[in-house]
């Protein structure tokens, strides 16, 4: 059984974690009906790189990935997690580049 202190600091923890919009970009302008919400940045071992919303209950969660081709589609997590080589979520998504082709809402290319 959890601690009273660890549940109510991970409440905490949830409450201030911070998701990304990625926004396309076309033209030098943005295209603000492309914005996604990021929930999750995964890297495989492999190299491809899955930009993903929230997962839901069956373990699925939608977003752009980057692999051989990049493309918007359906996740299975539990059939990509033995190849996770990272995975950042909240603030730590601060560090990650957006995709190919897009930027962070509110954020200047620096490309």
């Amino acid at each position: 059984m959890s601690h009273p202190l660890c549940y109510t600091i991970r409440i905490k923890e949830i409450k201030n974690m911070k998701n990304r919009n990625i926004i396309q970009h076309k033209d030098g302008k943005p295209v603000y009906a492309s914005r996604f919400e990021v929930v999750q940045h995964i890297i495989l071992r492999n190299g491809w790189e899955y930009y993903l919303e929230e997962t839901d209950k069956d373990g699925r969660a939608f977003g752009f990935v980057m692999g051989f081709e990049s493309e918007w589609g359906d996740v299975y997590l539990p059939e990509v997690e033995p190849y996770i080589a990272s995975i950042a979520r909240g603030r730590d998504l601060n560090h990650i580049m957006p995709p190919e082709g897009y930027h962070w809402e509110n954020e200047k290319e620096t490309a």
